[in-house]
């Protein structure tokens, strides 16, 4: 049974370099969205960007984000999360990748790790509580159809478990 990360048309070679990339630097990143649903096996589909989560006060300079190697394009923002609150989000292309950084309040930093092998190299990475990642996605479903189509996915896939 092969993992979804496993498997290189769901995560590419491209993406599996930024990943490796960011545990580098910072091996406590959270992966959350589409990696995190993929590798609980809620969606089985390409993953197209990568979404990272830090805690509030964290600094990216200090934790080593910013120093990832071939990392470029870094811009800032603050967006409203599912709660309604305004969080800070860095975008940045790492290795190419879009690359979507949100400080977090610890609650949504709850995660597991999840170990998966590439190349006969194995990696670890900690994959957020997906009770949040599925709460994000709610709350953009509707401003984005892939959202909408990953949600009916889900709840297909958790009928099925329960």
């Amino acid at each position: 049974y092969m993992k979804n990360l496993e498997n290189k048309e769901i995560l590419s070679d491209e993406i599996l370099n930024a990943i490796s990339l960011i545990i580098e630097k910072t091996p406590n990143a959270v992966f959350g969205g589409s990696i995190a649903l993929n590798a609980v096996g809620l969606i089985n589909r390409h993953i197209s960007d990568i979404d990272l989560f830090f805690g509030m006060n964290e600094s990216l300079s200090k934790n080593g984000y910013l120093s990832v190697e071939t990392i470029g394009e870094i811009t800032s923002d603050t967006v409203t999360n599912t709660n309604g609150i305004e969080i800070q989000r860095t975008g940045a292309k790492i290795a190419g990748v879009k690359t979507c950084c949100f400080k977090v309040s610890d609650e949504e930093l709850q995660c597991s790790k999840h170990k998966f092998t590439r190349n006969e190299t194995e990696y670890t990475i900690c994959i957020q509580n997906i009770n949040y990642a599925i709460e994000a996605k709610k709350s953009y479903s509707s401003r984005n159809p892939k959202h909408k189509t990953d949600l009916e996915t889900i709840l297909n896939v958790l009928d099925g478990l329960f």
